[in-house]
């Protein structure tokens, strides 16, 4: 957002092709800027990452783990 690789656009001007990856509508992103800091007022910034890429592996795992248990093919990586 801030390098101006992905825009910000009206509702109104937003594009056909919804679930472009370049453009977000505004009233989206303030909608995800407003969670952000609730969720940091919450939870505090210094526990909500980022992690280390042990951490990141740790939670990884454990999803895989529960994905497994549900039914999931072992080897099904997308968590």
């Amino acid at each position: 957002m801030e390098d101006g690789t992905i825009a910000v656009a009206d509702k109104e001007t937003y594009p056909k092709a919804a679930g472009s990856p370049e453009t977000i509508q505004r009233n989206v992103w303030k909608g995800a800027q407003r969670a952000a800091r609730n969720t940091e007022r919450r939870y505090g910034k210094k526990d909500l990452g980022p992690w280390t890429d042990f951490e990141w592996g740790m939670i990884n795992g454990k999803l895989s783990a529960i994905r497994w248990m549900l039914g999931d093919e072992w080897d099904m990586l997308d968590t």
